[in-house]
């Protein structure tokens, strides 16, 4: 299982690689608008950085354009993969662009039904949006069961990716699904480190800490300072 960071952020990306959870990064037009740079410059800068895949998606939404399209993007450098819709137009390009050997993320899945033939096909990757549908009142965490079930029962090269992570439930639970891809924004793992319940106990253990003398705390606080600690034998 991996986890790709969802930013076009340069300086996201090397925060969160300094933690080791960048094993790749997703773009979108979205997230490249928003850094407000020359969108394939910024995507050159993002690969330069990061040695798993990147990805890159089409603007496109007519069949011949998206594979002119998508043939330039992945010319920008070795480790992109294009994303394309998953709609009959994407689904009518994807064919010559497998074809042509060129990596491809599927995107914007809110059913498996959508993702079989891509599936079928034997693309890169499906990219199955578990979030933004509960704008809408909609409950799609079983997309991810579902899509994982397609691939597994047309044998197919396909991984799975779980997109739209949008806080620590949607993240555990494209686990439990076995996603082989995870896509996760800045947003949501500061979320998850962010957890009130622990912040509230780190700051009753640190409060009960300190009810004991400061003479008597002294030593074992000195230690993260002591560079000669003993080690017991």
């Amino acid at each position: 299982m991996q986890f790709f960071l969802d930013t076009a952020s340069l300086a996201d990306i090397q925060r969160f690689q300094s933690l080791g959870l960048v094993d790749g990064v997703t773009t979108n037009p979205a997230l490249l608008a928003k850094e407000g740079q020359d969108p394939l410059v910024q995507l050159r800068e993002i690969t330069s950085i990061v040695s798993g895949p990147v990805s890159a998606e089409v603007v496109e939404t007519d069949p011949e354009r998206i594979v002119r399209h998508a043939a330039k993007l992945a010319q920008v450098a070795d480790n992109i993969v294009v994303k394309i819709p998953a709609s009959m137009a994407g689904l009518a390009a994807a064919p010559s662009l497998v074809a042509q050997g060129i990596k491809l993320i599927v995107t914007l899945n809110f059913h498996a039904t959508q993702a079989v033939p891509f599936i079928k096909l034997g693309v890169d990757y499906v990219a199955v949006f578990i979030g933004r549908s509960e704008d809408f009142g909609i409950d799609n965490k079983q997309v991810c069961w579902d899509t994982r079930a397609a691939i597994d029962n047309l044998a197919s090269p396909t991984q799975l990716m779980a997109a739209s992570i949008r806080n620590p439930d949607y993240l555990i639970d494209a686990i439990h699904a076995s996603a082989d891809v995870i896509t996760v924004g800045p947003a949501c793992w500061d979320k998850v480190y962010n957890n009130p319940l622990f912040e509230l106990a780190e700051r009753e253990f640190l409060e009960s800490w300190r009810q004991l003398p400061a003479e008597l705390r002294a030593e074992y606080e000195q230690i993260s300072n002591d560079q000669s600690v003993p080690h017991s034998e």
